[in-house]
């Protein structure tokens, strides 16, 4: 039985950690993760179909490391994804309308 108490303090005190590093530390990376997906799809959609440049070319655009995100083609859409599938960001090229993001 005093095993039994042990343990279950022990699930409820790691409980708690995982709550407090979701509340204060990961809730927050998941938003900028969103923010930054999106950002990205609709910088390289404009590059890509605007300014008429190389996917390469248009990664090297970007002031901060965006290194992390997956940045991908396909037709007139451009997609950007997080690690870990936190977030995807997609923006669509439409002709005379130009870039706009996609849900």
């Amino acid at each position: 039985m005093k095993t039994v108490k042990v343990l279950f303090g022990i699930v409820v005190i790691i409980g708690i950690i995982i709550a407090a590093l979701w509340q204060f530390y990961l809730k927050n990376q998941v938003e900028y993760a969103r923010i930054a997906t999106a950002y990205g799809a609709k910088q390289v959609c404009s590059c890509r179909f605007i300014g008429e440049r190389d996917m390469q070319s248009c990664k090297l655009d970007f002031t901060d490391n965006i290194s992390a995100l997956t940045i991908t083609q396909r037709e007139t859409t451009i997609t950007a994804k997080a690690p870990l599938g936190l977030a995807s960001g997609r923006a669509r090229y439409t002709p005379k309308l130009g870039c706009s993001l996609v849900q």
